[in-house]
C-alpha cells in the first residue's frame, strides 16, 4: 500500500484549513474547490477527504452527487495544528529556544548572551522532559500499571 500522505492527504487538509480560514466563515467548500487548490483530481481529493475524515481531522458534508460537491464543514484543532497553523506544545517550545538563541547571536555584552544561549537551551531539555514524561504516562496506563 501507498504511503499517501504527504503527496495527497498532507496537501488537500492544508488546502482545506487555507481555504477556511480565508473565507473566515462566509463560504463552505465543495472537494471540487481543494481539487483547484491542490491541482489534484477531484477523485484523489475525494480519497484523501474520507481518508481525512476518518481520523476525526475534517467533517464532511456529503451529498449525492459525487465527491466534487461534498463540502468541508469543519477541520479540527489537530487538523491546524498538522499543516502547522496552530503550533504544537513542542512547536511552540522550538521556537521559544530558537528565537532565544537568535536573540543571544545578536547580543553585545556576553553576559547576557550567555544567559540567553542558556535559556534556550533548558527550553528544548524541559520540552524534552515534558515529552518523555506524558509518553511514558500514557503508556502506563496502557498498560494498567
Amino acid at each position: 500500500m501507498d504511503n499517501t500522505w504527504a503527496s495527497r492527504d498532507l496537501p488537500v487538509l492544508n488546502a482545506m484549513v487555507q481555504y477556511l480560514d480565508d473565507a473566515a466563515g462566509a463560504m463552505i467548500p465543495e472537494l471540487r474547490d481543494i481539487a483547484e487548490i491542490t491541482g489534484l483530481e477531484v477523485i484523489e481529493v475525494g480519497k484523501a477527504a474520507l481518508a481525512l475524515e476518518s481520523d476525526g481531522l475534517v467533517e464532511l458534508g456529503k451529498t449525492a452527487g459525487g465527491h466534487g460537491t461534498w463540502s468541508v464543514r469543519r477541520v479540527a484543532g489537530e487538523a491546524r495544528r498538522l499543516v502547522g497553523q496552530w503550533p504544537s506544545a513542542e512547536q511552540f517550545v522550538d521556537e521559544v529556544a530558537q528565537r532565544l538563541r537568535a536573540a543571544a547571536d545578536e547580543e553585545a555584552d556576553p553576559e547576557r548572551r550567555g544567559r540567553l544561549r542558556e535559556l534556550a537551551s533548558s527550553a528544548g531539555d524541559v520540552a524534552r522532559n515534558v515529552f518523555v514524561d506524558v509518553t511514558a504516562s500514557v503508556i502506563s496506563r496502557q498498560m494498567g500499571t
